[in-house]
């Protein structure tokens, strides 16, 4: 799973320590100068990493001035969340739409036991822009609750069509057991847990990216984050387990750079 194909470039980070004019507009610390506009009320003030977004989870939002990565090849994207209170339905924390898709959304999903379950993380991704395309999904239960400062990551390698979630620096894998080793599971019960998948499709976008809500019909939005976001990512390209692991640290005054290109 470290294996990096092509060497990732920084495009985009937000920091969410400033933010300035009416509406909000904070600067991306990347070379690429892709501010973002928040909307609704949402304000900059502390978070996890440096300087943190809080959203209602009402009808407050970000959006960046252009798309920061191409959607249809290998990208990654990261970012630090923590919901004020858990959601009672689906949430989105990004999202990078098309006219009729997403080419992807990453967002919360509650459990129907939240007394034993803390609910899932989950990535949606479109093979294409079209009403009846295919959209897969991976899922990340591996983790307390989403009211803890949680760090999450997507990564997708275009040219293996592979999809990862990565929550607090890791992958889950849970296996079932077959201790006989007759290829057949000794809980016929067992439900075996993967963060990953392959044969993903995408497409590629021309659309900003959201922060803190999706699209849910050709013109309407919704699924709004309910809390606060810290040090968003995007990457062209794959990084490895080791560097979603040196994010997922969350160190205050990390330089804008690849991380472990020193």
């Amino acid at each position: 799973m470290d294996e990096v194909q092509q060497w990732p470039v920084v495009k985009g980070r937000w920091m969410f320590e400033t933010a300035s004019g009416s509406p909000l507009v904070t600067p991306d610390a990347s070379a690429s100068g892709n501010a973002m506009t928040l909307y609704g009320g949402a304000q900059v003030g502390s978070g996890w990493v440096d300087g943190g977004v809080t959203l209602d989870g009402i009808d407050d939002y970000g959006v960046t001035s252009a798309v920061p990565v191409d959607t249809s090849a290998s990208f990654t994207i990261s970012a630090w969340a923590q919901a004020a209170a858990v959601p009672q339905k689906s949430v989105a924390l990004l999202s990078v739409p098309g006219m009729e898709q997403s080419a992807f959304t990453v967002f919360y999903v509650p459990s129907a036991t939240p007394d034993t379950d803390s609910g899932r993380w989950r990535i949606a991704m479109a093979s294409m822009d079209t009403p009846g395309a295919t959209v897969r999904q991976v899922d990340h239960g591996g983790f307390f609750s989403p009211t803890d400062w949680t760090h999450v990551a997507l990564v997708y390698d275009g040219s293996a069509k592979h999809l990862s979630l990565y929550v607090n620096g890791e992958l889950e894998e849970v296996r079932c057991a077959d201790d006989d080793g007759d290829g057949v599971q000794d809980d016929p019960t067992c439900t075996g847990r993967f963060s990953w998948a392959d044969d993903v499709g995408s497409f590629k976008s021309a659309q900003p990216m959201q922060l803190g809500r999706a699209k849910t019909g050709p013109n309407t939005w919704g699924q709004y984050w309910p809390g606060t976001v810290s040090d968003v990512w995007t990457f062209q390209g794959t990084l490895s387990s080791s560097q979603i692991r040196m994010l997922a640290v969350g160190m205050p005054g990390m330089p804008t750079e690849v991380p472990g290109d020193n």
